[in-house]
């Protein structure tokens, strides 16, 4: 669920999120400011400085907290200090 700044709310199926917050949502329902009046959307568009509030799941935090320790532990473990001696040259 994604709050903006004007009052309108959007809830769907996040597809791409940015460095900059920009979202892309599909299946997407909107609801005015006032509540009273609904929208489907097959996907839209939002930027991410209109963003008020956005609500994740809490499985999905969850999710990509094991996917990060998953990878970290996968890295491997390097011992060299770069290339070259004191000049830098091979």
């Amino acid at each position: 669920m994604v709050e903006l700044k004007n009052g309108e709310t959007f809830n769907g199926h996040l597809v791409n999120c940015d460095n900059w917050m920009n979202l892309t949502l599909r299946e997407v329902i909107q609801t005015s400011p006032e509540g009273d009046r609904f929208w489907r959307l097959p996907e839209c568009y939002i930027r991410g400085n209109t963003i008020k509030y956005l609500r994740v799941p809490d499985e999905i935090i969850e999710m990509v907290k094991d996917d990060a320790v998953r990878q970290r532990q996968q890295a491997p473990v390097s011992n060299s200090r770069g290339r070259g001696g004191r000049s830098g040259k091979l």
